[in-house]
């Protein structure tokens, strides 16, 4: 009696570690891989940034913000981030009223729940 119960342990055992092993489905796999995202900036004072991603997933589910790096006459850098949207709407945001503030670098970030 006490090998079969051994024997059923073992494979009770065997059972769980195929079961916790099973394979994930990649980023690739979900459509990550199809996801665009474009972003620029206006060419005038007062500086706005875009970014504007298609092929997520349905929002809220997936989003994007616009992320500006901005900089004033003195060097100083600060982030600014833009509102959440989803696919195929335009996220935006502003560095500052002042006309002398511009914008360093132009990103985004994107949000999955």
């Amino acid at each position: 009696m006490k090998k079969i119960s051994s024997l059923a342990a073992g494979l009770l055992i065997a059972a769980g570690s195929i079961a916790v092993s099973a394979p994930t489905a990649t980023a690739a796999e979900l459509g990550a891989a199809a996801v665009d995202c474009d972003t620029w900036k206006s060419s005038t004072a007062p500086y706005r940034g875009y970014a504007k991603c298609t092929g997520m997933l349905p929002y809220p589910l997936e989003g994007v913000q616009v992320r500006l790096t901005c900089i004033d006459p003195r060097g100083s850098q600060w982030h600014v981030n833009g509102n959440r949207v989803g696919n195929g709407k335009t996220s935006s945001a502003q560095c500052s009223d002042n006309s002398s503030v511009g914008i360093y670098k132009v990103g985004f970030t994107r949000t999955r729940l």
